[in-house]
């Protein structure tokens, strides 16, 4: 992608790569039950857990966003690019998550963001913006995983706080 800026952010997961990879690559149009961005997801097109499959993550009544997983090596990482949507100012985003082993049960998760916005300074007035939304995906992520709870807008803010209170490899 052509002039575009890069957003990165990771965390520690205790919980089994394959458990990360279901709840991330298998169950792509499941993603409301972690991020608190979203009131809503679903798959819209192709077959859940393959390359070509294509999701709606709905931020709120009006602002929407629609992704396709464009490649994947299984296990180790998969890049999803926004394809469609309404959300103000994004002209192209790619998303490429990766795993990576780091002892029993516990699995590092790094996601790069590569956005374009229209006008193109809107980047540096939004990039915060952008990296709290993927910080915060990935906290839920982590919160969903180790607890089995859903995460969502409304409980998400004690979430966060109680992530602030943890150690590095330390679980909710």
């Amino acid at each position: 992608m052509e002039k575009t800026k890069s957003i990165k952010t990771e965390v520690i997961i205790n919980a089994p790569k394959e458990s990360v990879w279901e709840t991330l690559f298998t169950r792509f149009g499941e993603t409301f039950v972690f991020n608190p961005n979203l009131e809503s997801s679903h798959f819209t097109n192709g077959s859940p857990g393959e390359v070509g499959c294509e999701r709606q993550c709905n931020l709120n009544s009006k602002t929407f966003v629609r992704e396709k997983i464009v490649e994947a090596e299984p296990m180790n990482k998969f890049t999803v690019d926004v394809i469609g949507g309404n959300m103000p100012m994004v002209n192209k985003m790619k998303v490429e998550f990766e795993f990576h082993h780091i002892g029993n049960n516990r699995t590092k998760v790094s996601l790069s963001a590569d956005i374009r916005t229209k006008p193109s300074f809107m980047f540096f007035l939004m990039k915060g913006l952008f990296k709290k939304m993927l910080t915060d995906m990935l906290i839920g992520l982590k919160y969903y995983l180790e607890t089995g709870k859903r995460v969502n807008k409304k409980i998400y803010k004690p979430i966060f706080k109680q992530y602030q209170q943890l150690q590095l490899n330390q679980s909710f």
